[in-house]
């Protein structure tokens, strides 16, 4: 596990992130709960990385309570990092 990734679980693990106006939209939108935001942050998998200027933003793949995939991009900020939006597909990010 690189420090990135540690990063994001240690925050998911201990509540400490913030979710962004859009992504609790978007959550809304798309049926995606805290509780899936959570377990995403803790259990998803990495699926890419943008690292050009600014933050560190992840793409997580994670599975609802549903059972149904969906992802989320972190930005790693500090001191907490930011869930930016979530949707149901790849191709949406």
């Amino acid at each position: 596990m690189n420090l990135q990734e540690a990063y994001l679980r240690s925050a998911a693990s201990h509540h400490s992130y913030l979710i962004s106006r859009h992504a609790f939209q978007r959550m809304g939108e798309r049926g995606i709960t805290e509780e899936d935001i959570e377990r995403c942050g803790r259990e998803g998998q990495i699926v890419g990385k943008q690292d050009h200027g600014g933050d560190v933003k992840l793409l997580v793949q994670g599975i609802d309570g549903e059972g149904e995939v969906f992802y989320m991009v972190v930005a790693l900020a500090y001191p907490r990092p930011v869930i930016v939006t979530v949707c149901r597909f790849r191709e949406d990010v």
